[in-house]
């Protein structure tokens, strides 16, 4: 009984230990007007490196059961009403090309075939455009555990290259709201490759990947796809949790989500 309480305390002063630490640096993150400095930017990639560790490494799951994600069984109850909501913007907003709002996307967009509508950035609520979606919006609001969260619409044909996301403490979902008629799910014409594993859309059923993997997507049609594309908290030990929600809640601060707000405001308000 002795030796057990002195592990549990050892592991517990280790963890707030580490989570001072993490804190530290996100707090000299925050203060800082230039961007991020180096000791936060070291934590971040010492916790990303972590929960890559800790979820399988480069063998983690590629696609996740989208039974184990509640909240996406949310939007899919309310799928007619979103996509009502989708073509609302669609005829009367004037949205932006990925990388127009969001630097360093334009390697992703160089066909100008990427648009983009956005109501949470890391954890920023965009009320400018989430007034224009109430559904939508009312939804996203009842989860803490998005950080991101926008319809995505491909111009087809389109392609994006491979790539991966910075951060390994969110998972990527897609709703799927609109797909073209010609790509008959087969896997060929389009999909979602994520390292060695495929996946089609299908309207009104969610997809859910590691976007930290190397991914790619192929369209190819002369129609649009769009999904509502989430990033949502990855499930962790209760450590690497509490860390990933400091972090994530933290990201608001990180000197660019003001840009992007402005230019995103900028399209919605003209």
């Amino acid at each position: 009984g002795t030796r057990m309480r002195t592990c549990c305390c050892g592991a517990l002063g280790s963890c707030l230990v580490v989570l001072a630490v993490v804190i530290g640096g996100l707090a000299v993150w925050i203060g800082s007007k230039g961007g991020i400095e180096p000791i936060a930017f070291r934590r971040f990639l010492w916790l990303n490196k972590e929960i890559k560790r800790m979820t399988g490494g480069k063998d983690r799951p590629r696609f996740f059961c989208r039974d184990d994600f509640p909240l996406v069984f949310d939007f899919e109850d309310h799928i007619a009403e979103i996509q009502s909501e989708l073509e609302y913007v669609m005829n009367n907003v004037k949205t932006p090309q990925f990388d127009e709002v969001v630097p360093g996307q334009g390697v992703l967009n160089k066909d100008r075939a990427w648009s983009v509508f956005q109501f949470r950035v890391y954890n920023q609520d965009f009320e400018f455009n989430m007034k224009l979606c109430p559904v939508t919006a009312g939804i996203i609001s009842k989860y803490p555990e998005i950080s991101y969260a926008m319809f995505s619409v491909l111009h087809g044909p389109k392609i994006i290259p491979p790539h991966k996301g910075l951060y390994s403490g969110v998972l990527r979902v897609h709703v799927p709201l609109k797909i073209p008629h010609d790509c008959n799910n087969d896997g060929v014409r389009c999909f979602i490759k994520v390292m060695n594993e495929t996946r089609t859309w299908e309207e009104g059923t969610s997809l859910v990947f590691d976007d930290s993997l190397v991914h790619q997507v192929k369209m190819d049609s002369h129609e649009e796809r769009v999904v509502l594309f989430l990033d949502v908290r990855r499930p962790l030990p209760l450590w690497a949790d509490i860390l990933n929600r400091l972090f994530l809640w933290y990201s608001r601060y990180i000197p660019v989500v003001q840009d992007v707000t402005e230019k995103a405001r900028a399209y919605t308000e003209g």
